[in-house]
């Protein structure tokens, strides 16, 4: 089946990958650390690469003609949850079996806490 994002739920993923950038750059910015600009890029790369991820996982096991360990939820939908590191990703699809199409219909992060 052929796998596509609905824009609400890449709004979720961007949503999480803004917010968790935000937080570490609120944290380094104006520290006055000597290689506080080398810091402020790294969260910026490591932000992109957890979209990558994030995303890359999501079309890893949706992206079979089966998917495993899934259930029923509200609407028709269905779900599956699953670790990318160590952060649970819960995703909402929805299938249409007549045009072979499988849509990510919402997608849900844990937030770790920061701890300062």
């Amino acid at each position: 089946m052929a796998l596509r994002f609905r824009e609400s739920a890449l709004a979720d993923v961007n949503s999480f990958v803004f917010h968790y950038e935000e937080a570490f750059l609120e944290l380094y910015r104006d520290s006055g650390l000597w290689n506080e600009e080398i810091i402020l890029e790294s969260v910026r790369g490591n932000s992109k690469q957890l979209f990558a991820e994030i995303y890359d996982a999501i079309e890893k096991y949706l992206g079979r003609n089966r998917v495993l360990g899934r259930k029923r939820a509200r609407d028709g939908w269905c779900e599956l949850s699953f670790q990318v590191g160590s952060r649970l990703v819960i995703v909402y699809y929805s299938e249409d079996k007549r045009e072979g199409v499988r849509w990510v219909e919402s997608i849900s992060i844990d937030r770790k806490p920061i701890i300062f």
